[in-house]
């Protein structure tokens, strides 16, 4: 019955936010928002999120628990969302969008805490899990794709509001995590510990590459005269090839250390880029997607299972939402606001090849770190 709670927020949850989360930029765009308005306010969409990311986890472990933290969330994500896609330019709206930022971005990492910390049973699961919230985003981006190009978005805030209600239901049903463990709550371990700093600044400069990439398609899509319903197909096909590794990572990382298989991610991105930069044909761009099963969740992966070995035991929850919003929330914020800027200024060309000098960077850092860290199996 746990697990199957789990796969039920996962979803739900997922598919709800990625209604707008997961087409941001033509969401923006919808409301009437240049690429470097665009750029800038995904860009304090997550800084929101990532101050929420630093303070939240400190909480969970002071108060000893996930559900009372998490369920709150769901509840302002669901309100404050249907917020920002009924009022258009003005103070109400940007009240709601970064209040929604700012919460929705503990969702996932707080969901993905509660089974690292639950009982081996359920952590050991925690990749077979975490695909249901890969299919969620799917299917969530493909059909707002179509209903936002053949219906608009106020049809969108039902999906929204109905798909996180279903969320909510299912973590008030959900048994709260056991935190046994004493000891001062404090940032110092954390800041001091040099093996914890080294994996997420690496984690780091590959999701820049990562996130900016993502920034880039749908500005590509719209170069060869695509829209929200090839976007969605896209981000449908990326969401899908997720599954596969999701599901798979644990097992291959009993056979190949968890360093090794990073370098892969970087590798991804650096051709999905080359096939953007290369080839404006829209079903290449389709294709390419195909490699998000060695970027995203091997980034997800090996930076839970990293951060989990070099973390203090009662500091876990703050860990990993710390680390997630330093390597993913950041690499959002830098990402998004350098491409907005590029295409602005240099077009979209220049900022495709730019990214792709970011992402052979991340090759690098992904080879030293696995050159530095001892290479070991989980």
């Amino acid at each position: 019955m746990r697990a199957l709670l789990f796969r039920m927020i996962y979803f739900f949850v997922f598919f709800g936010t990625s209604t707008i989360a997961g087409m941001l930029i033509p969401f923006l765009q919808y409301k009437g928002f240049d690429p470097i308005q665009t750029g800038s306010l995904i860009s304090l969409f997550t800084l929101s999120g990532l101050v929420g990311l630093f303070s939240i986890g400190y909480f969970c472990d002071k108060l000893k628990t996930i559900k009372k933290v998490l369920f709150p969330s769901l509840i302002i994500t669901t309100i404050t969302g249907a917020i920002a896609i009924l009022f258009n330019k003005g103070i109400v709206f940007y009240i709601g969008f970064f209040l929604m930022g700012l919460f929705n971005s503990m969702l996932g990492p707080l969901c993905d805490s509660w089974i690292m910390e639950s009982s081996d049973d359920i952590k050991s699961r925690f990749g077979q899990l975490r695909a249901f919230g890969s299919v969620g985003w799917a299917f969530g981006v493909l059909i707002v794709g179509f209903v936002i190009s053949n219906l608009g978005y106020k049809y969108v805030t039902f999906i929204y509001v109905g798909s996180l209600l279903v969320g909510i239901f299912c973590a008030f049903r959900l048994k709260d995590v056991v935190k046994s463990c004493e000891g001062s709550i404090s940032f110092k371990p954390l800041l001091t510990n040099k093996d914890y700093i080294f994996t997420v600044v690496t984690l780091l400069i590959i999701c820049i590459g990562f996130r900016g990439y993502l920034q880039l398609v749908p500005y590509g899509i719209t170069r060869i005269g695509g829209n929200t319903s090839d976007l969605g197909i896209y981000n449908f096909i990326c969401s899908v090839s997720e599954i596969v590794m999701l599901i798979l990572c644990g097992k291959i990382m009993h056979k190949l250390s968890p360093d090794k298989l990073l370098i892969l991610s970087p590798i991804a991105i650096f051709i999905q880029m080359s096939v953007l930069y290369f080839i404006h044909n829209i079903y290449a761009i389709y294709l390419s997607g195909l490699l998000q099963i060695f970027t995203y969740p091997i980034i997800l992966m090996v930076g839970r299972t990293m951060i989990d070995r070099v973390c203090p035991e009662n500091l876990k929850t703050t860990s990993q939402l710390m680390g997630f919003a330093m390597f993913n929330s950041l690499g959002v914020i830098i990402g998004s606001f350098v491409v907005g800027f590029l295409i602005e200024y240099l077009k979209i060309d220049r900022a495709i090849l730019i990214m792709m000098g970011v992402a052979l960077l991340g090759v690098l850092c992904a080879i030293l770190y696995d050159r530095k860290t001892k290479d070991k199996t989980i």
